[in-house]
């Protein structure tokens, strides 16, 4: 029999029909990594892992910790469907040492535990009692009743029942119910007992499970359908075609609870097998294999060149797609190009076309409001300019019908939802509701794999938006990396550049940036928010919404105006940010055109702009950036007459934020020049340090004076300490 680890089902997915928690390997516990847990890893888990196993505790905050430091790193992370029974830990025991009524009969009690959920015929049975008077019996602490159905009613006791039972209690237990099950009436509940009570492998028990698996698939019983396949591939003889369509089924349950590492395992295990469902096999591979590695493995030697199934179809979309969305556009258009000789709808096949056409920077032009590309359909209408449409057609579409464009996926897996989700955030994101899109995010991520979807999207999303919100990245964010198993690029150098431009060191803010102009990696799928008021300009690699393109070219017109003729451009920079529906781009916009006229003396214009942005910052819930701006209006009540003011020389933070403020202006060897002149270095210094004449001095230090509308050097410094304070 096969010796894998199993899930633990939910128990909403496995209650209704008997059919237990108790679905792992028999007399086996949760692995732990070699020489015990990693001290170093404990408490990093993935945020759904985590409210599962918070589930099972009741919420009990030191159970959670001792039960995630027990698992496996590859369960914690949400790789490997979580096993069952969960591991025993001290505070769990010792709540059933304090719980368990005495001298009741451990089998009775686990084979309650195992149930956890039934009619009343099979309670009677397990207790040997009237199921009227088990209120008062001694089971009744342990159960509820209601509606002709009991429940076991103290989550936390259950697992620990689990937790501490035997393989041969186990055994003995899943017959007792096997019996009252049949009794019952239940012979679907009645089969799954008698597969688990058998201590060894019986094949006759492979097909119906089998067919048990696939029709909770469809239902949505995502739990229930992996503990149906893994204990048909238990019960089936190796290297039989029944043992690989077992591991498919078990392969398809694990992809669509995003259970990668499971996943991949059992559909290569079914790829070798049996030639039979290669096909059908291949577009799972596709999808497993790029979850686990990262990298979306090349149509070469994937597919036969005779290859008509709709097994190979789905997996030349599959392929297409996630190539595109990890920027891979030749491995996409070698998967669109293998697909285009198949039959299939020429619909379907074009909305994944204009989908991949627009993530490689091409017009959003998918048009279909349902079926496969409803999600692209959304994001497309928020990309033009429309997120509110976009969150519309959303939540018209029927979300568990549709699959987006996944065969090997049920209609309402973990992992279409958990697609959906990020798609519904980022539209949020575009819609400038900064805060909502972080909640959702986070309860998104509680229930659902959010950081598999979209290349690992959610990763960055959450980065920044914690930043936004809070000003710091937060325990949210790295249990989502947690979830990842590949290496994702990091954008660490944009989310330092925010962290500190948001607590006013716009100096160290302009160094990170700077390192990531030099460093740029692979971009993500669509543009985030990023920080273009300082630093280098760069316009990003990947799709973005009208509202951030039109904010982003405005806070660039802003940071080139010049001294001459600043407030007619200013002023002509407010009248069109009017037209930016999003709060937020347009709160970083006013933000920005604060400081401008700040360092050019106009303290009341500042203020205005400034005001605005708390407003708008408020209105999008972006917390940290409305920090930001309170502080820079509390710099405007700061006595202008500080260090420098007066003759001094120029620090050296005023001389690194201008240096930011002043290279869009000014030329790079006018730059140095100006720099060097804000110190109070002489033209004589100036051109001993630059290698050039004295009269080549002078020329820059004219053509300084005039694109930053100043007369003197004294003036030059006075403007420093501006940039300095106001920037």
């Amino acid at each position: 029999m096969d010796g894998t680890t199993r899930a633990r089902p939910a128990v909403r997915d496995l209650g209704r029909r008997g059919i237990v928690a108790d679905v792992g390997p028999r007399g086996t516990r949760a692995a732990e990594p070699a020489g015990g847990p990693d001290p170093s890893q404990e408490g990093v888990a993935a945020p759904h892992v985590r409210a599962a196993i918070s589930a099972a505790c009741a919420g009990d905050p030191v159970a959670v910790a001792e039960m995630l430091a027990a698992l496996g790193e590859e369960h914690r992370r949400g790789w490997r469907a979580l096993p069952s029974p969960l591991p025993e830990v001290p505070s769990l025991a010792a709540r059933s040492r304090s719980v368990l009524p005495p001298n009741l009969d451990p089998d009775r009690v686990l084979a309650l535990a195992l149930c956890e959920r039934g009619p009343l015929s099979v309670l009677h049975a397990i207790t040997g009692g009237d199921a009227d008077r088990i209120a008062s019996s001694r089971f009744g602490r342990l159960v509820e009743a209601h509606g002709g159905i009991f429940r076991f009613s103290d989550v936390a006791l259950r697992t620990a029942v689990l937790a501490a039972s035997t393989a041969s209690g186990r055994l003995r237990a899943h017959r007792l119910l096997a019996a009252a099950y049949a009794a019952a009436g239940d012979p679907d509940a009645a089969l799954w007992h008698r597969a688990r009570g058998s201590a060894s492998g019986d094949p006759r028990f492979v097909e119906p499970l089998v067919t048990q698996s696939r029709i909770a698939l469809r239902r949505g019983s995502f739990s229930r359908a992996w503990a149906c396949a893994e204990e048909a591939v238990a019960h089936a003889r190796s290297g039989t075609p029944a043992h690989a369509a077992a591991l498919l089924c078990a392969g398809h349950a694990a992809l669509s609870g995003g259970w990668v590492v499971d996943a991949l395992e059992r559909i290569e295990g079914a790829r070798r097998i049996d030639g039979a469902h290669r096909g059908d096999a291949t577009a799972a591979y596709v999808l497993a294999r790029t979850l686990r590695l990262g990298v979306v493995p090349a149509p070469a030697g994937l597919i036969p060149g005779d290859a008509t199934g709709p097994g190979y179809r789905s997996a030349a979309m599959l392929g297409a797609l996630l190539s595109a969305e990890r920027g891979d556009h030749e491995r996409s258009a070698a998967w669109l190009a293998v697909g285009a000789g198949m039959e299939h709808d020429r619909g379907e096949r074009s909305a994944l076309q204009a989908w991949c056409d627009m993530l490689a920077g091409g017009s959003s032009t998918v048009t279909e409001r349902d079926g496969s590309a409803y999600v692209a359909h959304a994001l497309c209408l928020g990309l033009s300019g429309d997120p509110r449409a976009g969150l519309r057609a959303l939540a018209e579409t029927d979300a568990p019908a549709t699959g987006e464009g996944c065969a090997v996926l049920a209609a309402r897996a973990p992992m279409h939802r958990a697609r959906r989700a990020v798609a519904e955030v980022l539209l949020h994101v575009w819609a400038g509701r900064i805060g909502i899109a972080l909640d959702l995010l986070r309860a998104a991520a509680d229930e659902l794999p959010v950081a598999l979807p979209f290349a690992g999207l959610a990763v960055a999303l959450s980065r920044r938006l914690e930043l936004a919100v809070d000003g710091r990245i937060g325990s949210c964010s790295r249990d989502l990396e947690a979830n990842l198993p590949w290496v994702r690029e990091a954008t660490g150098f944009v989310d330092r550049a925010l962290g500190a431009f948001l607590q006013g060191r716009s100096d160290e803010a302009a160094v990170h940036m700077r390192l990531w102009s030099d460093r740029r990696g692979p971009s993500e799928p669509f543009a985030l928010p990023g920080l273009d008021e300082i630093g280098p300009f760069g316009a990003p690699r990947a799709p973005e919404p009208r509202d951030a393109t039109a904010a982003r070219l405005l806070r660039q017109r802003v940071r080139e105006t010049r001294k001459s003729g600043w407030r007619d451009e200013l002023d002509q920079v407010a009248a069109e940010s009017r037209g930016i529906r999003s709060p937020f781009e347009r709160a970083r916009l006013e933000a920005l055109l604060g400081p401008a006229c700040a360092v050019r003396g106009d303290r009341s214009r500042a203020v205005r702009h400034l005001r605005a942005a708390q407003s708008l910052f408020d209105e999008s819930g972006a917390r940290a950036w409305r920090g930001m701006v309170d502080r820079r209006l509390g710099m405007l009540d700061v006595p202008r007459h500080r260090a420098g003011t007066s003759g001094e020389e120029a620090s050296a933070p005023a001389l690194e934020v201008c240096r930011d403020a002043w290279e869009t202006i000014l030329t790079a060897r006018e730059l140095e020049v100006a720099l060097l002149m804000a110190q109070g270095c002489t033209n004589r210094e100036i051109a001993l340090a630059l290698h050039v004449s004295v009269r080549t001095v002078e020329v820059h230090g004219g053509r300084i004076f005039a694109k930053l509308g100043v007369r003197t050097r004294h003036e030059l410094t006075v403007l420093a300490h501006r940039t300095e304070r106001h920037l």
